[in-house]
């Protein structure tokens, strides 16, 4: 082969040396940087993964706030709704309370003033029945009887 120009021992010492360097740079060299870029690619998957899984958290809670949120508008709106009702419910009781009490307060005012007439007229026909004896008494003398007097007296208070 020497005529082709090809030397043997040379071919032969280059192969084996591209051996040793094709071994020594996959041992050192491509396992590390392998490794290295597999652990990298697990890393940004991990990365990507858990994005993912917290941009899905995310949107979770944005709608658990949003049911909570309303749940507390409801809520509030209930307590609400029961506060009305119960100060309208109380406002009824306290407006009733006080008309009843108005009532007792004019009824006992009617029958104080009930009373007190009669009283005045008791005291009236009583005083009334005394001047009319009085009267009669100087007008006709003792020409009447007690029994005269009186039924005169009782005759003239029943005509007031």
């Amino acid at each position: 082969m020497d005529a082709l120009g090809i030397n043997l021992k040379l071919i032969l010492a280059q192969i084996v040396n591209f051996g040793i360097v094709f071994f020594l740079l996959s041992k050192l060299l491509y396992k590390p940087v392998g490794n290295l870029l597999s652990e990298r690619t697990k890393t940004i998957e991990t990365g990507l993964k858990d994005a993912a899984k917290a941009g899905t958290d995310r949107a979770n809670a944005e709608v658990e706030a949003e049911k909570i949120a309303e749940k507390a508008y409801k809520d509030a709106n209930e307590i609400l709704k029961n506060a009305h009702a119960e100060a309208t419910l109380e406002a009824t009781g306290i407006v009733k309370k006080a008309s009843e009490q108005a009532d007792r307060i004019m009824a006992n005012a009617k029958s104080e003033a009930a009373s007190a007439k009669d009283k005045a007229l008791k005291d009236a026909k009583g005083e009334i029945s005394d001047v009319v004896v009085i009267a009669l008494s100087k007008i006709v003398g003792d020409e009447l009887t007690e029994e005269q007097k009186v039924k005169l007296t009782s005759k003239a208070i029943m005509e007031l």
